[in-house]
């Protein structure tokens, strides 16, 4: 996965753009919903055995806003043909690397040409990608809770982890379901010590990239209208997030002394750097039972 490695911010960035994109004018379109919805998209890289696998999973709204401020239940459990969506993706990722390659934006790895990578594009665009379709989830607090701890899990855990012996370590890892819808089994695997670290770092994302991202309702910004959809559905908006604490004041609620204080006069310590910080996720995520959730999962593989 060449392109990938070599620009990760701005290759993630695209993927997020084309699927958030792509979902939100199929669901706009009055053919499948004729409405906005929320998605809530996380950027997902590693699979089982922590080989490179970059693809998102998205969230969305069993329904959305249409213009006039009514909520549009969704009438089916899956939102929209799989067929339709995966053509639509596809067409618009393709669109927008080959753009960025025309303009001479993406790094190319060493040895290879612009016209290498253009026919190569080409040439995925006429065959099928993965692309996965979820049934309607009844509740959207526990999917969205799943996702969460899933993704701060990182790409293994501990109890994954078997044994680290004559500079091998050996993890478990979930086998793909085969074609006949078989319970997927676990497996085992062993990696030199140096092969299992690079393939763990591989993931770890660009400084200050932020790896779930909101759109639609959940856009958290003045044009969301996540406010109007709560009232639509009967339901109060979310309570204002209360202004925040510094870390200070935090510990000091804990009973604890913040350590940024000398113990010997009690004046306040002073750092010497400072580290811009990066834009965080957005402040409020609906949290109501009432907008049930529906699943998509889109996935491709990096050329």
């Amino acid at each position: 996965m060449p392109l990938w490695r070599y620009n990760k911010a701005l290759f993630a960035t695209t993927l997020f753009a084309a699927a958030s994109q792509t979902l939100i004018e199929l669901l706009n379109d009055p053919q499948f919903l004729g409405a906005r919805p929320g998605l809530l998209a996380a950027l997902h890289t590693w699979s089982q055995t922590l080989a490179a696998h970059v693809h998102l999973h998205v969230l969305v709204t069993g329904g959305g806003l249409d213009v006039d401020g009514n909520w549009i239940a969704a009438m089916k459990d899956c939102l929209l043909p799989r067929k339709v969506l995966m053509i639509k993706f596809r067409g618009k990722f393709r669109a927008m690397l080959l753009e960025l390659l025309a303009n001479g934006k993406l790094t190319l790895p060493p040895d290879s040409k612009p016209n290498q990578w253009q026919s190569l594009l080409n040439r995925l665009g006429r065959i099928p990608w993965n692309v996965k379709l979820m049934e309607r989830y009844e509740h959207g607090n526990g999917v969205a809770t799943y996702l969460a701890n899933y993704l701060k899990g990182g790409p293994i855990g501990n109890k994954r982890l078997i044994s680290d012996y004559d500079g091998e370590i050996k993890f478990r890892y979930r086998q793909p379901t085969s074609e006949h819808g078989e319970v997927p089994k676990q497996g085992t695997i062993k990696l030199p010590a140096d092969e299992f670290i690079a393939r763990y770092l591989e993931h770890v994302p660009p400084k200050g990239f932020q790896t779930v991202r909101g759109y639609g309702l959940y856009s958290g910004n003045q044009h969301s209208r996540l406010d109007d959809a709560h009232r639509a559905l009967g339901s109060p908006p979310p309570a204002r997030p209360l202004q925040r604490l510094s870390w200070q004041a935090f510990v000091r609620s804990l009973g604890h002394t913040p350590i940024c204080f000398c113990p010997v006069c009690g004046a306040q310590l002073i750092s010497e750097t400072y580290r811009r910080p990066v834009r965080g996720p957005p402040l409020r995520i609906a949290e109501d039972q009432s907008i049930a959730s529906q699943s998509a999962v889109a996935e491709v593989g990096a050329a």
